[in-house]
């Protein structure tokens, strides 16, 4: 199984978004040995109160997790300053080491703060005699938009289907919204994974508003390519 070490924190920060938005279970190691309690991982924050759109900003930033259980790492944790928190993550196994920082009690992210991660650690969980017929599991992509030379733009992955990709767009890029709609073309869209990328030409699908859970207000772009419906076919679908 092979490990890759992620030390971008706009990527680290992406992943973590999407480990919020799937309410995806953690287990928390306090003590080294003994049994790992669970949370899930609800909030990121900047103390200063600033959006997470600056490497500064990132810097300062903290998690809020649920309480754990069973209910006495609650206690235990407010003592530690060496944390590891693992999850499974898009067929891989995903770890962190952070300390506890302190509770956090403004409405609606009540909870436990650690640390923002130095970096991640990614091990593939599938076996490797399936590696050569699966194809990257996607993060985010870049693409330039507008009148010669264009404005760049990175926006995270929220979702990799059959049908292509969805592209979470957060306020700091909502001008996309009039930029683009359903059957517009995307020239040399770099599309990234953890280990991996491609560029692609690409065709927008879909913009839809999401109406509930963590991105409620914020909006999907769909796109669709051939490179990447390849990239997002299932084993079984792949030729031998």
């Amino acid at each position: 199984m092979g490990l890759y070490v992620l030390k971008s924190r706009r990527k680290i920060l992406e992943i973590i978004s999407l480990i919020i938005s799937k309410e995806l279970e953690i287990k928390v190691w306090i003590k080294e040995g003994a049994a790992p309690f669970t949370s899930s991982l609800i909030h990121y924050s900047s103390p200063t109160g600033e959006d997470l759109e600056s490497s500064a900003a990132i810097e300062k930033a903290g998690l809020i997790m649920q309480k754990l259980t069973p209910a006495q790492g609650n206690t235990l944790i407010q003592s530690s300053s060496d944390i590891l928190v693992e999850c499974e993550f898009s067929h891989r196994s995903l770890r962190f080491k952070t300390g506890y920082v302190g509770i956090s009690t403004k409405h609606p992210h009540f909870g436990i703060i650690v640390g923002f991660p130095e970096s991640l650690e990614l091990q593939d969980t599938r076996k490797e005699e399936r590696s050569a017929l699966t194809t990257p599991d996607f993060i985010s992509v870049e693409f330039k938009l507008g009148k010669a030379p264009g404005k760049d733009y990175q926006v995270g992955v929220i979702d990799c289907s059959s049908h292509g990709l969805g592209l979470l767009i957060t306020k700091k890029d909502m001008e996309l919204l009039q930029m683009l709609k359903q059957g517009d073309k995307i020239k040399e869209m770099t599309c990234y994974a953890a280990r991996a990328m491609i560029t692609v030409d690409a065709e927008v699908k879909h913009i839809t508003k999401i109406e509930e859970g963590n991105f409620k207000g914020q909006y999907i772009i769909g796109i669709e390519s051939r490179e990447i419906i390849e990239s997002c076919r299932p084993p079984w679908e792949l030729e031998p």
